[in-house]
């Protein structure tokens, strides 16, 4: 247990010290690309870009389910078995990536030229930009089982360094932007191929260094095939209903509204990927112990990782987050030195319906470990589905551009009872012990503090006052956290100073 304790600190720690750099990061290649690209070339990289994403249900199906196969084989000591998983996962990525490409340069390739909104004279560069991202999201998904393997085997300080060195990479991509006169968002998308290239290079090295005894086999038996393939069938319900979500009301919104909006859409969705990395970065570290604790029967610790992980990563984006969203305006022009249309409304918005995500997104994982994923995924990943439907009738009906967030929160709200409903018929779980510990202080921390926040340290007019109302924020949050969101013994482990050490003590 102890053993446990100190590798999820550790973890913990490392994906911090990579988050708050890519943090630092972010603000400044955010704002210079903007300023470089100009917002309309901006929007025109997230949409044509993000268009491939809609494929990448393939890529994160796979890895959730590679993560799960060889946490399980990893806590067993079988690399047999996990040799021949991650043959068989390889083989099934190699397919899905040559049904990726020809999807991509055909029906694909002809609703970008036809159907999206591109401005006049940038169709060559919108071209240049998808191809690029189509070769790259195939890199990526071929090399996702190991990134699967380092999560599964909680091997996640080389994931941070690589991450940094990721980071130092778009901040000269940033200054490449400043100071060359070509094309600039074709030179965007060509410097970004070429990170994804040397990333994805390098973990195939690390890994091929680091797990001498991993052997890849290629089976021809389609029987070897059908335990995983069935498992990943329903998981692509889940995964699509992501993309679709994120990316797919993304390309809706270029149809209603054009590039411009496309750009303060994809600023707020950089923004919450910032933000929701705090708490992100402790599910990443704490998922392979959910997995683990599930493998070795070990119910206690199994459900009291669920509980108090929910509560934990909810928190930890809250109180992040709300400076942020009550200094939004100002915050904002200080970053980018302009306000983008809509982008303040979308920045509330995406991180309200994060707070929803992270409340039970534990459970999402228990379900995963134990596999029975069927009912799950139709139901939730079905509810999530009906996002980018009910988003277009409405965009029909009225054209207002943050119509999409607001049924996202509505969606994601109904997908958290959906998950506790779920997981309590799966497994064994107390589901009123679970409202009452996570839901019932969930929403009573968050009202007080709200209240406050909102009444005293908003809408901040210059830096002094920005840093008084985001220092107070965060010390009323943590007073109320304390005070009103923990319990005793977790109240205890926050005092320790680190408490991630010994989190996993009863």
């Amino acid at each position: 247990m102890a053993d446990n304790a100190k590798r999820v600190a550790k973890n913990t720690l490392a994906l911090y010290f990579r988050m708050l750099f890519l943090l630092l990061v972010s603000l400044f290649t955010v704002r210079v690309v903007l300023q470089s690209l100009g917002v309309s070339d901006y929007g025109l990289y997230n949409v044509v870009g993000g268009f491939v994403g809609l494929f990448g249900f393939f890529s994160g199906t796979l890895t959730n389910a590679a993560q799960r196969y060889f946490a399980i084989h990893l806590a067993l000591r079988d690399w047999d078995h996990l040799n021949k998983t991650f043959s068989l996962i390889l083989g099934i990525i190699l397919a899905f990536s040559l049904l990726v490409l020809f999807i991509s340069e055909t029906a694909g390739l002809w609703f970008v030229i036809n159907k999206m909104t591109i401005p006049e004279g940038r169709m060559t560069a919108a071209i240049i930009v998808y191809e690029l991202s189509i070769i790259s999201f195939i890199i990526i998904m071929i090399a996702s089982p190991l990134t699967a393997l380092l999560v599964a085997d909680e091997n996640l300080s080389i994931y941070a360094i690589v991450s940094v060195f990721e980071g130092i990479f778009k901040l000269l991509i940033a200054y490449a932007l400043m100071i060359f006169q070509f094309d600039k968002l074709i030179l965007y998308a060509w410097l970004l191929f070429f990170v994804t290239v040397v990333v994805q290079g390098f973990f195939l090295l690390y890994c091929k260094w680091q797990y001498p005894a991993l052997r890849v086999h290629f089976y021809r038996e389609y029987a070897e095939y059908k335990g995983i393939f069935s498992y990943i069938n329903w998981n692509v319900i889940g995964a699509i209903a992501q993309i679709l979500k994120g990316q797919g009301v993304n390309v809706i919104m270029n149809i209603f509204f054009g590039p411009a909006v496309n750009a303060s859409r994809g600023i707020a969705y950089n923004i919450n990927n910032v933000v929701s990395s705090f708490s992100q970065n402790f599910m990443k570290a704490v998922d392979p112990q959910i997995i683990k604790s599930y493998a070795e029967k070990d119910e206690d610790r199994f459900q009291f990782i669920l509980i108090t992980a929910s509560k934990l990563s909810y928190f930890l984006l809250f109180a992040i987050s709300l400076p942020l969203m009550l200094n939004v305006n100002y915050v904002l022009k200080l970053w980018l030195g302009m306000l983008p249309e809509f982008i303040s409304i979308f920045v509330i918005l995406v991180l309200i319906d994060a707070w929803f995500t992270a409340l039970t997104d534990p459970l999402g994982t228990g379900v995963q470990a134990i596999g029975k994923v069927k009912v799950y995924q139709i139901l939730v990943g079905g509810t999530s589905l009906l996002n980018l439907p009910i988003s277009y009738a409405l965009l029909c009906y009225c054209e207002i551009p943050w119509i999409p967030f607001l049924v996202g929160i509505c969606l994601s709200f109904m997908m958290g009872n959906l998950r506790i409903y779920i997981f309590n018929r799966l497994h064994p779980f107390d589901k009123m012990l679970y409202i009452r510990e996570v839901y019932f202080k969930v929403f009573l921390t968050s009202s007080v503090v709200l209240g406050i926040g909102y009444k005293f340290f908003s809408d901040a007019c210059d830096l002094l006052g920005l840093v008084v109302n985001a220092t107070a924020v965060l010390l009323i949050s943590f007073t109320a956290i304390i005070s009103i969101g923990l319990n005793s013994k977790e109240r205890q482990l926050v005092f320790r100073l680190f408490p991630i050490q010994r989190f996993f003590h009863r």
